[in-house]
């Protein structure tokens, strides 16, 4: 068995290491595989307590294990960051430093249960690469020239056998939801992203603009057109169209022959987001069509909406509860935000619980870490408590899915290589 009072009492002995590596972490921000000093930051605190693992997965990620046989358990975390709005460089605007610390800190507490043998079971430790999808044009050229099989991390590491082993998934997130100190249950919504470039005809705005066909209106009208469809989403599906117009050909006297609008179409279920798809294609056709334009939309998986594993959130609140009360915990919402999580949850029982703590907006300049004994011990006890728990008490564990291989082989032609 697993003691979590030892548990606690390790962190709370490190806890003055684990707040420097924290902010070492956090002062160390970098792009979607491209995380290579925070690899090896991962890899030297590995290194340092002799924990077998495997590194440059998905080109930077790292894949530490304990245990041998038994349950499987897979911790898994984000390395990335974001890319600062001014200034240049980049910045931990969501929290992803956080995570990867707070996992390093469970398994350092839970690695000696693994050494001496006191445990049926194995927790593994993934540290993935690339969640936020800032650079989608440069990883469409890493898929297709073979260098990955997924456009983030774990798709990658979905698609390359990672998971397939897998029993059940942790993972964690800081949350912005107010006045509360952790949520459970939380409903990420899932995008697709689509590309839109319009084809008119150029001519002389001033001299003949009538001989021109404005590939601009294309654009404005379709964006007025979502405007209005807009209200025929029900407001559980939380769907969101936000359209950007991204590049416009010709100059100040030229009647644009081309323009590019580009958005993100989100919604909080599978069939949500194909019908908002479907419909978002049928604006743009008939958009282009009354005024004559051409239309070539381009369709680009992101991330599945995650639905958690109600069985494992019940564990980990229960863990929460160790050091807050109930009124502290937030239930069941739905996050406008998506993440790549939502693809292992289309497989296999899936958490991310959220914790408080931040301060500024999230993918902001402003983002900082307002308690970081909160953030840094308090969240890393909850996560190595649920691990705990789940390896304790058999009864307690979800079933990994009998038709998981099913499922893989359907989402990895349906989703990840779509069309």
């Amino acid at each position: 068995m697993i003691a979590k009072e030892r548990i606690f009492s390790t962190i709370d002995r490190e806890a003055e290491t684990i707040t420097a590596r924290g902010r070492a972490l956090f002062n160390c921000p970098e792009l979607g595989f491209q995380e290579t000093e925070t690899e090896r930051m991962i890899c030297g605190c590995l290194d340092a307590w002799g924990v077998p693992y495997e590194k440059d997965v998905s080109l930077t990620g790292v894949v530490a294990r304990l245990g041998r046989s038994g349950y499987h358990i897979a911790v898994v975390v984000d390395m990335d960051a974001l890319p600062r709005k001014a200034g240049g460089g980049c910045i931990h605007a969501c929290g992803h430093s956080i995570q990867t610390n707070d996992a390093l800190a469970a398994l350092q507490a839970l690695l000696p249960f693994t050494q001496d043998g006191s445990i049926d079971g194995r927790v593994s430790f993934f540290f993935t690469p690339a969640e936020e999808l800032t650079d989608p044009q440069r990883r469409e050229e890493l898929l297709a020239a073979g260098v990955l099989k997924g456009r983030s991390g774990k798709q990658d590491m979905i698609a390359n056998g990672w998971f397939d082993d897998v029993d059940c998934v942790l993972s964690l997130h800081a949350s912005s939801y107010p006045g509360r100190r952790f949520d459970v249950d939380t409903v990420l919504t899932g995008f697709l992203t689509k590309r839109v470039t319009f084809r008119g005809k150029a001519a002389h705005s001033g001299a003949a603009p009538y001989l021109g066909r404005n590939a601009l209106h294309g654009a404005v009208l379709t964006e007025t057109a979502l405007g209005l469809l807009k209200d025929q989403f029900p407001p559980e599906s939380y769907t969101r169209i936000y359209p950007v117009v991204r590049d416009v050909s010709g100059g100040i006297n030229i009647i644009p022959d081309e323009a590019v609008l580009e958005t993100y179409v989100r919604a909080a279920d599978q069939a949500s987001l194909m019908e908002a798809a479907g419909r978002f294609d049928r604006c743009v056709r008939g958009c282009a069509e009354a005024l004559g334009l051409g239309a070539d939309v381009e369709t680009h998986p992101g991330y599945l909406p995650l639905i958690q594993s109600r069985q494992i959130n019940q564990v980990a609140a229960e863990n929460m509860l160790l050091f807050c009360n109930e009124e502290d915990i937030t239930h069941d919402y739905v996050n406008g935000a998506s993440g790549d999580l939502g693809d292992l949850g289309s497989l296999l029982p899936t958490i991310q619980f959220g914790f408080s703590g931040v301060d500024g907006a999230f993918h902001s300049d402003e983002f900082t870490i307002r308690d970081e004994e909160f953030c840094y011990l308090t969240v890393s006890k909850v996560l190595a408590g649920t691990a705990a728990d789940l390896l304790n008490h058999p009864e307690l564990r979800p079933e990994r899915p009998a038709d998981f291989e099913a499922r893989k082989q359907a989402y990895l032609r349906d989703w990840v290589h779509m069309g």
